[in-house]
């Protein structure tokens, strides 16, 4: 029987998480949907778990992998996918219950192309603190994919990485919707499998134009991602920078591949990338504030020209700019102050 949807998970180094990610799935009240493990090369027990959950329930498949990083294997289950509709999670993420029944429910009574549930961060740090950070929805909103694209636009592009925009209208992850198998599978070649992060922005650009119909589910059940301190998103430096550079060109390609982006949105989008990791520097509890100074200005002259600049203009942010303005001039001092204190102020909300 072919499966109402293919559930993928790409596997990494996740085996303290990835039992919890599988049960969650394969104890979903939608029955039919088959879950496909792609062993990235892990190097720890990722790939004997895998075979275990195929042993023991049928509507588990495994691929066995070289490492090539989160988006080839994503794309592998991509091309191995049976089910009419795809979902994605990650390794240390899980879902309630009725995720997928609530989000299937949506998809096939809307005729629609994709379907966003809602999503809870789950953060953890180091020190023990944890938080959950819910979306808040209104209720459930039906748009056409052009309309999407321009939800995705504006201050909301750069505050879902900046502060969570918890109000956001639509997130650029993938993690948290269902899609219609032709829509990935259609723009697949507009996938760079050689990105580390912001795989989902590119994947959910390329297929957005293409939809119909999308869909923001207000409902019960709910996505919880695992947000680590120490996981690649969340990482600083050089290397960092370099990784979201790439990012920018991926989104630039399907620009000029005739997606209908706006360039000086994703310049604005990198930028707020770019912002992030700058300010994550800043406030590292255990480097000095030299140490941190050095970090951030080699990384603010690592940005792709004019991101950070479009970022600034977008969100139109008086201490941001003041911030950068010290940050060009080598006052570091006060940058890691004004981070620091911002990052103290979130800890407390």
């Amino acid at each position: 029987m072919t499966p109402y949807l293919s559930v993928i998970v790409p596997v990494y180094r996740a085996e303290p998480w990835l039992r919890a990610c599988a049960d969650s799935i394969l104890g979903q009240t939608l029955r039919e949907l088959e879950l496909i493990l792609v062993d990235d090369g892990s190097p720890d027990g990722c790939p004997a778990i895998c075979d275990e959950y195929a042993k023991k329930d049928p509507r588990v498949r495994v691929l066995h992998k070289a490492n090539g990083g989160v988006a080839s294997a994503v794309a592998a289950g991509i091309r191995a996918a049976e089910g009419a509709f795809i979902g994605f999670i990650d390794s240390d993420d899980w879902i309630d219950p009725d995720y997928y029944g609530e989000l299937y429910r949506c998809i096939t009574e809307q005729d629609a192309d994709m379907v966003e549930g809602l999503m809870t961060d789950e953060l953890q740090q180091p020190d023990g603190w944890q938080k959950s950070r819910d979306c808040v929805r209104a209720g459930t909103v039906a748009h056409s994919g052009p309309e999407a694209i321009r939800r995705l636009t504006g201050r909301y592009m750069t505050s879902f990485l900046y502060d969570g925009a918890p109000d956001r209208p639509l997130s650029y992850s993938k993690c948290d919707k269902l899609f219609r198998r032709r829509l990935v599978t259609d723009n697949l070649a507009y996938y760079d499998e050689r990105l580390s992060l912001g795989e989902d922005a590119v994947l959910i650009a390329a297929v957005l134009p293409d939809c119909g119909k999308v869909v923001t589910l207000k409902s019960a059940a709910r996505y919880h991602r695992r947000v680590l301190s120490g996981s690649v998103s969340h990482q600083t430096g050089s290397e960092q920078i370099r990784r979201i550079a790439a990012v920018g060109e991926a989104l630039r390609r399907l620009a000029d591949g005739g997606k209908p982006l706006n360039r000086a949105a994703v310049d604005a989008f990198i930028g707020s990338m770019v912002h992030t990791r700058i300010y994550r520097a800043a406030a590292l509890p255990d480097m000095r504030t030299g140490e941190k100074g050095r970090l951030m200005k080699d990384m603010l002259r690592q940005a792709p020209a004019g991101a950070l600049e479009a970022f600034l203009r977008l969100r139109d942010d008086g201490s941001l700019r003041v911030f950068y303005g010290l940050l060009r001039l080598g006052l570091t001092a006060p940058c890691v102050w004004m981070a620091s204190l911002h990052g103290a102020m979130r800890k407390k909300e």
